[in-house]
């Protein structure tokens, strides 16, 4: 049994007509026909009653052409999943990242990524993360990374990491000399924030007192995505934030200026996300494990650290 017999009688069962079926298959009537004969022997049936006009499968011929249909288009289906396994190994793929993380997490891996896969260019965009969402459902992106969970529908998630918040003060802060800050600490005269839309800056307030963002009216706002223009301002203010744990430098740490929070143990989570029907899987599979690969393996699995939610809905 081969696959150009399956096709052959499918056409003969499509058109009712040997000869119509030898042109639409651009073969000769006399080599479709031999190779009719040929199956029917081989599987000991009669496929079509040739005695009627127009030809007619037979009770069991009517059954093997229905599973004829579905060999063929899966065969035909092969060509397709090639196409989609070749766009994993070459050519574009656009990443939207929120800005909280591209600048630290992007150095990380991206050169050990493209050792891996020399022939895709990445294409790296910052957009917050309703932006990234509404493009990827668009088919704009690729793929986004992102802080999840997200209250979204035909969204995959794939998580890749967690990482802490801590405190980042002014050394003239009064609590500069504290060791750690618990949350009864964060004032709104004192701490400053990411500009409104950005998920950071909910987590922030989700972790903090919910009263907190109605304390913030009326307060001076510096508007910025930038967690490093952030730092630069709270040690111009004297105030503090708070900030992931990627955020934090070798000379942040020997300055003492982050302190760990005393009272809970908080986390975001940062997910690669795609679109339900995303092609590149296996792309963006090896991106999910070149970015594991690259982290540090305390920030892998959450344990029993509390996730905060970035109240994100789109």
């Amino acid at each position: 049994m081969t696959l150009v017999q399956l096709e052959y009688i499918l056409a003969i069962a499509n058109y009712g007509s040997f000869v119509e079926a030898a042109n639409s298959c651009h073969v000769t009537q006399p080599a479709l026909t031999t190779q009719v004969k040929n199956l029917e022997r081989e599987l000991d049936i009669v496929i079509f009653d040739r005695t009627r006009k127009p030809i007619v499968p037979t009770e069991i011929g009517s059954q093997i052409i229905n599973r004829a249909q579905e060999v063929v288009m899966m065969s035909k289906s092969i060509p397709d999943l090639v196409l989609e396994y070749n766009a994993d190994v070459k050519g574009d793929l656009k990443l939207g990242i929120i800005p909280t993380v591209s600048s630290y997490l992007v150095p990380k891996f991206i050169n050990r990524f493209n050792k891996y896969h020399p022939d895709i260019n990445v294409n790296v965009q910052e957009e917050i993360t309703e932006q990234v969402i509404a493009r990827l459902k668009n088919g704009e992106l690729d793929a986004g990374i992102i802080a999840t969970p997200v209250d979204t529908k035909g969204i995959v998630t794939i998580p890749l990491y967690y990482e802490k918040f801590y405190a980042y003060l002014a050394k003239s802060h009064p609590l500069f000399h504290q060791s750690s800050i618990s949350a009864d600490d964060l004032v709104a005269e004192d701490v400053w924030l990411l500009k409104e839309g950005n998920c950071f800056r909910d987590q922030v307030l989700n972790l903090c007192s919910p009263d907190l963002e109605e304390e913030f009216k009326g307060h001076f706002k510096y508007e910025s995505h930038s967690i490093e223009a952030l730092k630069t301002i709270v040690n111009v203010k004297n105030g503090l934030t708070l900030v992931p744990e990627l955020a934090l430098t070798d000379q942040d740490r020997e300055d003492q200026i982050v302190k760990p929070l005393s009272d809970t143990n908080p986390v975001r989570e940062i997910s690669i996300v795609v679109n339900r029907q995303f092609l590149k899987k296996r792309l963006i599979d090896s991106l999910a494990e070149t970015i594991k690969e690259s982290m540090p393996e305390h920030m892998l699995d959450a344990k029993k650290q509390e996730i905060i939610d970035p109240l994100v809905k789109v």
